[in-house]
């Protein structure tokens, strides 16, 4: 075996060079204690500040979509004041035959929705499912889905109602009343008149 030498050390080389008699204790946190007024009075001051936050940024929302609104009225304007008689009749008509389509599609998809919810309700499944179905678009596509969802429902809730029936099968362990010993039978006996 090896004998290794030790070295002679000074530890003091390791100490710190300035030690601090008192080191100071790293400040805590001291939990703040308020009254129900102080506390309600905090709390409604932050409700204010957010509140406010919240009407600034509406506002200038708001003035945003107002000042894009008369730039575009502006510039529809402008273009109108550039064309001729022909032209205008022309903007003007397809602008009314644009309202109109806006206002045909919102009653088609109204219509759509209370004809789904009809279909919904007359097939015993939930109306609030129709924002849903009205996604597909098209009331032939609805109906289907429609029936699909019913017949799956029907076969799950079937199922489940036939595994709950089934029960437990009885058991095959012999019982006493094809016996002689069957209670029915005696009390039958003692009632029954004697045959002569």
């Amino acid at each position: 075996m090896i004998e290794l030498k030790k070295l002679p050390m000074n530890l003091q080389f390791f100490a710190d060079p300035n030690p601090d008699p008192d080191p100071e204790d790293p400040k805590e946190d001291k939990p703040v204690t308020l009254t129900q007024k102080e506390l309600q009075s905090k709390l409604d001051s932050e409700a204010d500040k957010r509140a406010a936050k919240a009407v600034e940024t509406a506002k200038a929302k708001w003035e945003a979509d107002k000042k894009q609104a008369l730039e575009d009225a502006k510039n529809e304007g402008a273009k109108l004041a550039k064309m001729s008689a022909a032209e205008k009749a022309d903007a003007e008509m397809q602008a009314r035959v644009e309202e109109i389509e806006k206002r045909e599609a919102a009653l088609k998809q109204s219509e759509l929705k209370a004809a789904t919810k009809a279909l919904l309700q007359d097939n015993g499944l939930p109306a609030d499912m129709s924002d849903t179905l009205i996604g597909l678009g098209d009331a032939e596509a609805i109906k289907n889905a429609v029936t699909a969802l019913k017949g799956s429902l029907d076969t799950q809730v079937n199922e489940k109602v036939e595994k709950l029936a089934t029960g437990t099968k009885p058991s095959n362990s012999s019982s006493n009343l094809s016996s002689s010993n069957d209670a029915f039978d005696a009390v039958m006996a003692k009632y029954q008149k004697p045959q002569q």
